[in-house]
């Protein structure tokens, strides 16, 4: 018994040793830094973080990190409970059952209820709020019908049983339902806050509050907005983070680079136009990664307007544009779409992929024979003398695509164009109100399906009555049936027939990049418009700049 007492005490002590070795020695795994602050830069322009209107991606980067939804994403990208923490599906896959957690609490340490959900989703819809992404919510029974003044707010397919049973109705079958619902008009909003000032509680730290890892300290206009860890966030012990500062000041690109470059800011994805991203990353002298996401690039042609409402001078512009030169000048190795659904989204065989399947509408390539073939579409559209036609103006937010494109019109047809290079906000009010000949925009998927992206165009407002009615017709009866291989082929007819009549031009599929220092470790990028810190941390490095 005695010697078994000194084998224990002797163990102990090496125990021990070991572990104050594996403290104190240089060179061993590193920690986390108790400095766990995190700087963010984003683009500048935030107007809102009102989960019901915000669209700008800057806006969704912080918002999802503000906000949870009755599911989130892991590590993998895959999806997980959130403030959920069970559901069940119905056999017909029209009704869902949520049983929130118990432990979920807002910000202010109050809970978080099955209640708050409906009333988001409700307001959201609400047709005197006029949501730009409202589209995204018409998923539930009844939430269109109600948004466009044709039924009753009860009659939506969201109600709540108690305070931790959401009951969910779906107007179709959605088998992506789960994938939609991490998107920011899903998160829950407290209605005893927002009634208190409908406009600007979102801009207020001592008054908005949140139910995500993280909860606004203190919004800068045009400078910063700090986000502080949430100390009531139901799953607070994996936040390693204390802070997150996402600037959004107004100054020039190479500045917030030379920022990184000297260890002033931790991850962004805001380039100089002079950096080759495609050399950076390949380099990885600075680690600039890949951001593999599911965006095109496009432009709008307003049918509206004369003479854009002839088929013929649409199809002569997109013959007559050098979209290669564009993917060039980018340097990004992107690929120039010849649709407008970008690949990596599934079509309907496991594997397949609906670009491949969908098949070319547009030709890769840009030649002579291009530019002969518009100059005759235009002669037959009456402008035998290209001097003489209207000029064309381009809404822009900036002109990095569109100079290209003016250059391609001007040396290719003769025809006089001008720039709209407009901020954000401007941008979006003369979008909406369709102050455009011709509109440079994009689109990031929201969830991996073509749905999102051809049903984005036939709910977008300010492209209204833009596209041929066609469209509309087949992108609705798409969402009206269960038969996911019929689905698949409504939606695929609904891309030929946008394609087709040349109202949307695809210019290319994105490839970003974004920069992250080392030593930031569990960030979720995802292909889809979020950068999720929930489980991020600053990894000890007694190299670091001190910022």
């Amino acid at each position: 018994m005695k010697n078994n007492n000194i084998y224990t005490i002797m163990k102990k002590n090496v125990i021990i040793l070991i572990l104050l070795i594996t403290v104190l020695t240089p060179g061993c795994k590193q920690e986390v830094n108790n400095d766990q602050n995190l700087i963010v830069a984003v683009e500048h322009g935030v107007t809102t973080l009102d989960p019901a209107f915000l669209r700008l991606l800057n806006e969704q980067y912080i918002a999802c990190n503000l906000w949870e939804g009755l599911v989130r994403k892991n590590l993998d990208g895959s999806i997980e409970p959130g403030i959920a923490e069970s559901w069940s599906i119905s056999e017909d896959g029209l009704k869902y059952i949520f049983n929130l957690r118990k432990n979920a609490l807002w910000s202010d340490g109050k809970p978080v209820t099955a209640y708050d959900f409906e009333y988001a989703w409700k307001r959201a819809l609400d047709p005197g709020k006029k949501s730009a992404v409202v589209f995204m919510m018409y998923y539930l029974k009844n939430a269109e019908a109600y948004n466009k003044n044709k039924c009753q707010k009860d009659d939506v397919g969201v109600k709540a049983i108690d305070e931790y049973t959401l009951e969910v109705t779906l107007q179709n079958p959605a088998p992506y339902f789960l994938e939609i619902l991490t998107y920011h008009t899903y998160y829950p909003v407290r209605q005893d806050i927002i009634e208190k000032d409908p406009n600007s509680w979102y801009r207020k730290p001592y008054m908005m509050v949140s139910n995500g890892p993280f909860y606004l300290e203190e919004w800068e206009e045009n400078k910063q907005i700090k986000a502080i860890k949430n100390p009531y966030y139901w799953d607070k012990n994996n936040v390693k983070l204390n802070s997150i500062k996402f600037l959004i000041e107004r100054i020039n690109d190479e500045e917030i680079w030379t920022r990184y470059l000297q260890g002033k800011i931790d991850f962004g994805y805001v380039f100089p136009p002079y950096i080759n991203k495609a050399d950076e990353i390949a380099s990885k002298q600075h680690n600039v990664l890949p951001d593999d996401c599911l965006t095109t690039y496009y432009i709008c042609i307003n049918s509206k307007n004369k003479p854009f409402n002839d088929l013929r001078v649409r199809q002569a512009l997109e013959l007559a544009l050098n979209r290669n030169r564009i993917a060039d000048e980018r340097k990004m190795n992107e690929e120039v779409a010849t649709g407008f659904v970008p690949p990596g989204i599934p079509d309907v065989e496991p594997k397949s992929d609906f670009r491949s399947m969908g098949g070319e509408y547009m030709s890769k390539e840009f030649s002579e024979d291009n530019v002969d073939k518009a100059r005759k579409l235009l002669k037959e559209a009456g402008y035998d003398d290209l001097s003489k036609f209207p000029t064309i103006v381009i809404l822009t937010r900036t002109n990095n695509i569109s100079k290209y494109i003016e250059e391609s019109w001007e040396k290719n047809l003769g025809i006089n164009v001008e720039l709209d290079v407009c901020k954000d906000v401007l941008f979006a009010q003369k979008k909406d109100n369709q102050e455009f000949d011709v509109i440079v925009n994009s689109w990031i998927a929201d969830f991996p399906d073509p749905i999102n992206f051809l049903g984005f165009l036939a709910s977008e407002n300010a492209f209204k009555d833009l596209l041929p009615s066609e469209y509309y017709d087949l992108v609705k009866s798409s969402t009206e049936t269960a038969d996911n291989a019929r689905r698949i082929t409504l939606l695929h007819d609904a891309e030929k027939t946008l394609m087709d009549s040349y109202t949307v031009i695809p210019l290319f599929f994105e490839k970003a990049a974004f920069y992250v220092q080392p030593y930031v470790k569990d960030y979720i990028k995802t292909p889809l418009a979020e950068i999720y810190f929930r489980n991020a941390y600053i990894e000890k490095d007694n190299t670091k700049n001190n910022r």
